[in-house]
């Protein structure tokens, strides 16, 4: 945050709790502990520290740690929606180490897939001869 962004925050946190500084040492303190957190997730962080801890004044060490969570948590969240980029393959793969084996499998399951196809068309057409007389014309 910059320290213009948290000016208004920190008025805002004083107005909620008197406790809080306004002045400009408090300024300081929560910009430098604040400088790499974004605002929203600051706000976020006060509201959060307030809903858990009422007795407890808000602290900008505290916010920090906080967010820094959130942060974590937000990132650890949009990782698990995304696909990973690269798909690690692994070094001892059976089809990497067997090129050759693999290849007449695959060929062996070709074959075998394509006769048991051809013998169900057989069985299914059977023998259209025999059956003319029952057959629409």
């Amino acid at each position: 945050m910059r320290i213009e962004e948290i000016i208004p925050m920190l008025r805002w946190v004083n107005e909620a709790d008197p406790r809080v500084q306004f002045n400009d040492a408090a300024v300081e303190q929560w910009h430098y502990a604040l400088r790499s957190v974004e605002p929203a997730v600051a706000k976020q962080a006060v509201l959060e520290h307030v809903k858990l801890n009422e007795g407890v004044p808000v602290s900008p060490s505290a916010i920090a740690k906080r967010a820094a969570n959130i942060r974590t948590s937000r990132e650890a969240g949009q990782r698990a929606i995304e696909p990973p980029r690269d798909r690690v393959r692994h070094p001892l793969s059976w089809r990497a180490r067997n090129p050759v084996e693999w290849d007449r499998l695959f060929e062996a399951g070709r074959a075998e897939g394509n006769s048991i196809r051809a013998s169900a068309t057989r069985a299914r057409e059977g023998d259209q001869g025999e059956h003319d007389d029952w057959m629409a014309a």
